[in-house]
């Protein structure tokens, strides 16, 4: 210590000038700030000195004695520097090395030698006051061990002004709690009540009093904390809140807070009210009328069966009840039980404002039984005020439709008058743009346009409505354009002399409307706004509504125009500030990062000497210099924002760089002062977390605040005096406050190794603690492997299991997030424990879990453990389980009671997050769906091609599946049971002519074969059946089986010829897969399928010898039955639709049946059940490659297998595992036994099971069960039969469903509502597709070919506008263009401006395949953009390549009539068209100014080298030399980089090459990419590096660069994969390479090479972690 002090003291002598410099007082204060560091307690969870932990050779120790797992390994310096090494060489992590600290260290001295000498003095006297320590710089208020805070003489009320000076400063906040964590609960509750603490930051200072406060045990407190300090308390602290303490702390008082109860999360209330119920019963809480009036809010935490205890409770009025509702927030589901037990009148008053909440089952009661009060006019403008007036529409689309049809007359469209038009109102937003065309023009005046336009319409239906606007309006010169209609307006509307609008006067209404826009149209309004750009008035409306405006804004320019910016910012006044401050956090980050750029070069930004960012400047803190007016009230002071407002009302204007931190490159995060980095971290946190819930931080922003946090480490352990060589001790020196500051996202950047072996074992838990807090989505996009993520999961469950001696609902809520990577130990949690994490913990974000077969399998069995199996669950525990249903089985879904699901379907549709689209997923350019995403990850260097992405697509499309069928039941209650209107009943009558529930018969066959399976059933459970008669029925099974196959292979023209019955099978899945069955072959499998469950019923009931009595049949119905022929096969030709619609009731009442896919997919689960081995049979079977578009038709049900195996009674092993679980962990009995690693729907009906589980129990026989090992060897192939076929029937008939009366008594009388139907049974409406929302993504072509051909023309814009795989589009695109005539219609093509405004996601697939469709002509250039954004069009297609020459030579593009800037913009992708001399003359140098930024920056093509020439030379021409490029203005220019020569690459500067993006670098060539040094290509951000290919390194990269590769790419596992593998090939040129001229070794940043390690040793540490 004392070497490292002398040293600083003389480095600061050296550089210091200032008068008040005392050689000296620096080792003072080291050796002060030492001492009371060893001394002063830490802020985990068991709070001991530090001293208990460092030197950390007391931490090795504590490792020990703990029983710390691999505790040797951990704390061996052999590993330890292992870990440091590879982290060095594959993150670019620096030297562990103290004397990097002194130039830290001396930044904070530089702001001691500030303050005044008075406040020096009592500082090193150790005698401040409170007013000293608020005069200190909040690093050093930060940094200060806890001792200094204890004399202070503060009070709570003084302690919450420290961190109410900047709410945004989450570090301060997190602090002063550990501060205050043994103080007395008065001064807590003081702190907490005067505390400004934001609603963001609720759940996290939750996590710090309930962990750190000990709430759960102040059994003996003399002084009540306040509900809004204990209602964000963890779940499981809640839970273990003792009888005592909830008594002592007044709690059911408390509770009693309406107002606080609405601050709380869904999953809050849910722990609340349980704790609530548990100490003080139901009774207390909706008991009397009293306690419903003092506690009736905690019902929206109770399960669906308490509240259904509420129905004709004869104590309490409804009344009290409505108030509740009315006053309380709660799930729609728990609302539609209260709403059964309401009144009449009740329910009448209380219908505005719960109708978006209902299940529409009790819309239509409501309306049914409903006697108004108000006039239907009165009614309407109600609903239309309470739904239309939101800033987002968020009712269920059934709901929508359901009170949108009491509004529309029964007349046809086109016979529509201004009445019909104007009763429907604005519910006219059910109309799709192809009905809205049908309305006469004359209805459309603009008084009409008032009645009907909201914000709601889609482009689409705005364009069709503006269309007969102009058309009944156009000869009117005056006509005023309603506000909302300028979302329609045409590029070349906009762009004319004579727009509909006035700029001055309208420009906050079009930059509102441009929110709508395509980018053709958001061009056009860019460049009209261009003239007055930088007027402040402009400038301020288009930052306060629309701040994209500024997106073709090159950094250059808004550098040097960042006066006006900041002037704009301050002309909107104080009351526009937090929403400018929200609004620009849409700039793009190129512009966001020239901001500070441009501040860090104003006067008295930097820190001098240095260029050290002033922190005062960059956080806009309020300083003596720049005093707040105190006469602007600040009208959000818990705002996270609020500090940097108060600043923003001094008379000294800043240039706000606070707001744009979210937009910090790599050089300006490395020059923050290193003493506030968790203070500057916390509030640029803030702003890129409220971007959404699955934004994420730029990959390069995220890893250089990692080697910040590891420059203020080093800087701590110079403070403290702690010695740290290796990276598990730097990271030892973390406390509680630094960790929840910094967060997972960022510690996952050291990947899951080094998190698990920190020496100091308290903060390994809180940092793997952070990393099970983070949202799943992050682990797709960061530095962790899977097998990271199991690593760090089964260290914490380790430590959370020796903590608490097994595991518990308190261990599941520690590991959090990790659990799904942990082992088959939570499976003994109990099921009340996992059910509370559950419903509890995990929020709908936590729930779309990224997991491999065998960890889906674990999660799968926690859920049957906890919530039972799934034919007895509630709608409500759908909805709790959410994306977590992806883990199930398609018999497990299958088994779900249809009204659960229905009732469910609108929130699972809404909830999902797995069609999301996420950024920055390595290797990919363009974002990725979330599912595609969690392939990609799966697959580590295998990426979307691998076994388990291909896996868990299919997983993905189930669940999506699951959710239409439910969408789809809800939609058949309403259009069954209500009175459709007649313009909407004619695609209802097709539907129901598909789908009709008898056959010509009469014989309801399904019906029969239920009776039979139950008969057979109940006599085995007795006894009764012979051994003969299982015999003969087992027999019966074989037999069927054989049929099926044989008879299927007759269908398909080939001849069995001796195959096995597995040999059969695997033909027929190949058949499957390749799509060879012909339409006739379908409909015969079909037949085949429905003869399958006809001959069960023949032959079982003889073999039971039953009645027609006993079948509810009479002799002549029996007789029908014994005597229909089964298995004859017709003729190719003989086979109709109409035959098979005659004989699908043994599928389903009212489906259609399943096809061929359907019983081929059946018969492949049979061959994995009787298989010994069903993992060999997946791998033989497995597809190579992801689904592709051309397998589409014949891949819907195949998809939606599983790789789960449904749990029989017994010790199961789950599906897919090495291992069978622990022993002594038992499964509970699953009611749903049917095999799904091969099954072929999500949703297969009931009967399609019975035909899967007869035919693979029969097979199976060899596969005892519980009940089997107890009877005779021949009745072994007969009882999983009876098991899977009636175990589902028995739980359905003892489900507590039966009880929701009202829900089904509107549900028609079918078969769909007794089992689920599959996909392929059912037709599908638009309605459904568009309830289902982005699930809706799922389907396939022969759902849509089942279609009516008005529904698809209706719903052209809705499947127009889903996120559709890529893989799909072609076969959905042809699905669709069969069914809507004017896409085939020659007198209607090409497809122009409105339809390609509808089909949009389409687009692609359109160009690709039918690009002659396409009218390529100016007039449609809005369309074309919709095509042009699409950067996944292939830039070596044809077909898509010549789009770009049909518009030249349509529209006579020349170079003396070259590209518009919007026509350019426009086009997009489709300029990787362009020839040499088209790029050359057609692209005019203002345009390619135009559009650098916003469009040609998106590109991703190829080009030659005359055409890289030309492109760079008007790029350096614009930018200049790229010498003097900032970060900004390459990350600006985006794929036009790769345009640049190698001598303009070398001459970047090393921290501008953080801008160099993805694009850019795939189209890089061996001489550009070698151009680079390896200091620049070390800063390449860890996405960009990924798109380094093998290609591109070869055939030789010499070994600097390769460490500058690897230093940036070492997240990318198949990026590390090439580098290992090319490394031999290297080794002769290496050496050359040093006989010759070798460079210099770099200085920093990157390690030496270890050419035999793996990512982070991801799998060395999984190796001594399990022990291995």
């Amino acid at each position: 210590m004392l070497t490292v002090v002398l040293l600083f003291v003389a480095t600061v002598s050296a550089v210091s000038d200032d008068e008040n410099f005392e050689p000296g007082q620096e080792v003072q204060i080291l050796l002060s700030l030492a001492s009371k560091f060893r001394s002063a307690e830490n802020d985990f969870t068991q709070a001991r000195p530090n001293s208990a932990y460092f030197p950390l050779v007391k931490s090795r120790k504590e490792n020990e004695k703990i029983k710390r797992l691999n505790s040797t390994t951990i704390n061996s310096e052999d590993y330890m520097m292992k870990i440091t090494e590879q982290l060095k060489t594959w993150r670019g992590f620096e030297e562990i090395d103290s004397a990097v600290a002194l130039t830290y260290a001396n930044l904070m001295f530089e702001t001691f030698y500030s303050l005044s000498p008075d406040l020096r003095t009592s500082f090193l006297q150790s005698s401040m006051s409170a007013d000293d320590l608020q005069k200190l710089p909040s690093s050093w208020q930060y940094l200060l061990p806890h001792q200094f805070y204890d004399d202070l003489g503060l009070d709570g009320a003084g302690f919450a002004e420290l961190v109410n000076s900047s709410p945004g400063n989450t570090a301060m906040l997190y602090k002063i709690a550990m501060v205050l964590r043994d103080e007395g609960v008065d001064m807590r509750d003081a702190f907490m009540n005067n505390l400004n603490l934001p609603d963001q930051y609720r759940e996290d200072m939750g996590y710090i009093l309930g962990y750190r406060w000990g709430i759960e045990s102040e059994a003996d407190s003399n002084y009540d904390y306040t509900m809004s300090t204990l209602l964000h308390l963890p779940s499981d602290v809640v839970m273990g809140i003792n009888n005592a303490t909830f008594d002592n702390l007044n709690i059911a008082d408390k509770l009693e807070d309406t107002s606080m109860w609405g601050l709380a999360s869904p999953q809050s209330k849910v722990a609340w009210f349980t704790k609530f119920e548990g100490r003080k019963g139901w009774r207390e809480v909706a008991g009397t009328p009293h306690h419903m009036v003092r506690h009736g809010h905690l019902l929206s935490g109770a399960p669906l069966d308490k509240l259904r205890e509420l129905k004709g409770n004869k104590e309490i009025e409804t009344s009290l009840l409505a108030e509740v509702l009315d006053n309380t927030e709660m799930n729609p589901l728990r609302v539609q039980e209260l709403w059964e037990a309401l009144a009449d009148v009740d329910r009448e008053k209380s219908f505005i404002a719960q109708a978006s909440n209902l299940d529409v089952s009790q819309i239509l009661s409501h309306y049914d039984t409903l006697n108004l009060v108000h006039t239907p006019h009165q009614h309407h403008v109600m609903l239309e005020n309470a739904w239309f007036a939101q800033d987002k529409f968020n009712v269920p689309w059934v709901n929508f439709l359901a009170i949108s049809f009491s509004y529309m007359n029964n007349e046809e469209f086109v016979s529509w008058t201004y009445k019909e038009l104007q009763d429907l109102g604005m519910f006219v937003a059910i109309l799709s743009p192809a009905e809205i065309d049908l309305i006469p023009a004359d209805d459309f005046n603009t008084t009409m346009l008032s009645t009907i336009l909201s914000s709601t319409l889609s482009l689409p239906q705005l364009n069709s409505i503006y269309l007969k606007y102009l058309d009944n309006n156009y000869l009117v010169a005056d006509a005023t354009l309603n506000p909302l209609l300028l979302s329609a307006l045409p590029s070349a509307t906009i762009l004319s002399a004579n727009p509909p609008f006035i700029w001055s006067q309208d420009k906050t209404n079009l930059l509102t409307a441009s929110a709508k826009y395509s980018p053709g149209q958001m061009h056009s309004l860019h460049e009209i706004s261009k003239p007055g750009h930088w007027a402040p008035a402009n400038l301020s409306a288009i930052l306060s509504t629309h701040p994209q405006c500024m997106s073709d804004v090159n950094p250059q320019e808004f550098r040097a125009k960042l006066d006006y910016v900041v002037s704009a910012i301050y002309t909107a006044g104080p009351e526009k500030f937090h929403v400018i401050a929200t609004k620009v956090q849409k700039l793009p980050r190129h512009l966001l990062m020239a901001w500070l750029e441009e501040a860090h070069t104003r006067p008295g930004s930097k820190r001098l000497p240095g260029d050290w960012w002033n922190s005062d400047v960059l956080l806009d803190r309020v300083t003596s210099i720049s005093i707040p007016d105190s006469g602007t009230i600040n009208p959000l002071p818990s705002h996270p924002m609020a500090a940097q407002f108060d600043r923003f009302t001094s008379a000294n204007r800043s240039m706000l760089p606070s707001l744009a931190l979210a937009g910090m490159s790599c050089h300006c995060i490395n020059l923050v002062e290193t003493p506030d980095t968790m203070e500057v971290l916390a509030l640029y946190r803030y702003h890129t977390e409220s971007q959404g819930e699955v934004a994420a931080m730029p990959s390069s922003a995220r890893r250089c605040w990692a080697k910040k946090v590891r420059q203020f480490l080093h800087l701590k352990a110079l403070l403290f005096n702690v010695t740290v060589n290796s990276e598990s001790e730097l990271l030892s020196l973390l406390t509680t406050a630094d960790i929840k500051t910094v967060g997972g996202e960022i510690f996952l950047t050291w990947g899951g190794p080094a998190l698990a072996s920190i020496t100091h074992p308290e903060v390994m838990h809180e940092v793997l603690m952070a990393v099970g807090h983070t949202r799943p989505h992050l682990y797709l996009r960061n530095g962790v492997t899977y097998t990271c993520m199991k690593v760090m999961a089964n260290a914490l469950l380790d430590t959370m299991m020796t903590e608490e001696g097994g595991i518990n609902f308190r261990v599941l809520t520690h590991v959090h997030n990790l659990v799904p990577y942990t082992d088959t130990r939570v499976l003994k949690a109990g099921p009340a424990d996992i059910r509370l994490y559950v419903s509890s913990v995990l929020s709908p974000t936590c729930k779309a879990v990224c997991l491999k077969k065998k960890e889906r399998e674990l999660v799968r069995q926690m859920i049957l453990q906890s919530y039972g199996p799934p034919s007895t669950w509630l709608p409500l525990d759908l909805v709790e389980l959410g994306d977590l249903l992806v883990v199930m089985a398609r018999s497990d879904l299958a088994a779900v009671n249809p009204t659960s699901l229905r009732m469910a379907s609108a929130q699972l549709a809404s909830s999902t997050l797995f069609a999301s689209s996420l950024t920055e997923i390595r290797s990919q350019s363009s974002p990725l769906l979330y599912h595609e995403a969690c392939g990609a990850w799966l697959g580590g260097k295998d990426g979307r091609q691998s076994d388990e992405a291909v896996a868990m697509y299919k997983q993905w499309k189930m669940l999506a599946n699951f959710i239409v069928v439910g969408n789809f039941l809800q939609v058949e209650v309403l259009l069954r049971k209500s009175d459709v209107p007649k313009p909407r009943s004619g695609a209802n009558e097709f539907r129901r002519k598909r789908q009709a529930q008898t056959l010509t018969d009469g014989i309801d066959y399904k019906s029969i074969y239920t009776i039979v399976m139950n008969d057979m059933k109940a006599k085995f459970d007795a006894k009764e059946l012979s051994d003969a008669q299982k015999m003969e029925a087992t027999k019966v099974i074989t037999e069927t089986q054989k049929m099926l196959g044989d008879s299927s292979f007759a269908v398909l023209g080939l001849e069995r010829e001796g195959k096995t019955q597995s040999e059969v099978l695997a033909v027929l899945a190949e058949y499957k897969e390749a799509g060879n069955m012909s339409e006739a072959q379908n409909v015969q499998v079909q037949m085949l399928a429905v003869d399958t469950q006809v001959r069960m019923i023949q032959e079982l009931v003889q073999v039971l010898n039953l009645s027609a009595d006993g079948l509810n049949l009479t002799e002549d119905e029996l007789g029908t039955i014994l005597a229909r022929h089964t298995f004859v096969l017709r003729s190719p030709g003989a086979v109709s639709t109409t035959m098979l619609s005659n004989r699908t009731l043994a599928f389903d009442e009212t489906s259609e049946g399943t096809d061929g896919e359907s019983v081929a997919d059946e018969l492949l689960i049979n061959d994995a059940e009787t298989t010994s081995n069903p993992a060999s049979i997946e791998s033989k079977n497995a597809p190579e490659a992801s689904p592709s578009e051309d397998s589409d038709d014949n891949s819907n049900n195949a998809e939606l297998t599983t790789d789960a195996t449904p749990a029989s009674s017994g010790t199961t092993a789950p599906s897919g595992t090495d291992a069978p679980p622990s022993p002594g962990i038992t499964a509970p009995p699953s009611h749903d036994t049917v095999s799904s690693d091969r099954s072929s729907s999500a949703l297969t009906s009931s009967t399609a099971s019975t035909i899967s589980s007869t035919v693979s129990s029969a097979a199976s026989s060899s596969t005892p069960t519980s009940t089997a090992a107890t009877t005779s060897s021949t009745s072994a192939p007969l009882n999983p039969l009876i098991e899977e076929e009636n175990d589902f029937s028995e739980l359905l008939k003892n489900t507590e469903l039966t009880d929701f009366i009202i829900f089904s008594a509107y549900e028609p009388e079918s078969a769909y509502f007794t089992t689920l139907p599959s996909m392929d049974s059912i037709t599908l409406s638009c309605d459904v597709v568009i309830a289902a929302g982005t699930s809706a993504s799922s389907i396939s072509s022969s759902d849509i070919a089942r279609m009516s051909f008005k529904e698809v023309m209706n719903c052209l814009s809705t499947l127009g506008h889903l996120p559709w795989p890529p893989s799909v589009t072609k076969s959905i695109w042809k699905a669709v263009k069969e069914k809507v005539d004017s896409l085939q219609d020659s007198t209607m093509l090409p497809i122009k401006r409105d339809e390609m405004l509808q089909l949009g996601t389409l687009l692609p697939a359109i160009a690709a395949f039918d690009s002659e469709l396409l009218d390529m002509g100016r007039k449609n250039i809005d369309g074309i953009s919709l095509l042009g954004r699409f950067r996944t069009l292939s830039s070596d297609d044809p077909a898509i390549l010549n789009l770009v020459q049909l518009f030249i030579t349509l529209n006579n593009v020349s170079p003396s009539n070259p590209f518009t800037s919007t026509e350019a913009a426009s086009l997009g992708q489709l300029l990787c068209g362009l020839r040499e001399d088209q790029w050359r003359d057609l692209i005019t140098p203002s345009v390619f100014s135009s559009i650098l930024t916003e469009h040609l920056a998106l590109l991703d093509c190829s080009v030659s080298a005359t055409t890289s020439v030309h492109l760079s030379t008007m790029l350096t021409t614009l930018y200049g030399s790229t010498a003097n490029w900032t970060s900004s203005d390459l990350l600006s220019t985006g794929w036009m980089a790769c345009t640049l020569s190698p001598v303009q690459f070398s001459q970047l500067t090393h921290h501008a090459m953080e801008g160099l993006t993805g694009q850019a670098v795939k189209h890089l060539s061996r001489q550009q990419l070698g151009s680079l040094s390896h200091h620049q290509l070390s800063n390449l951000s860890p996405h960009s590096a990924s798109f380094i290919s093998r290609e591109q390194l070869l055939p030789y990269t010499n070994m600097h660069r390769r460490r500058g590769i690897r230093a940036a790419g070492g997240e990318d596992e198949k990026l590390v994969d090439v580098m290992e593998d090319i490394e031999s090939e290297m080794q002769m040129g290496d050496m050359k390479d040093m006989m010759t001229s070798p460079e210099p070794e770099p200085t920093g940043g990157v390690g030496a090479i270890y050419p035999s390690c793996r990512v982070l040793v991801c799998f060395l540490v999984t190796l001594v972690t399990f022990g291995l």
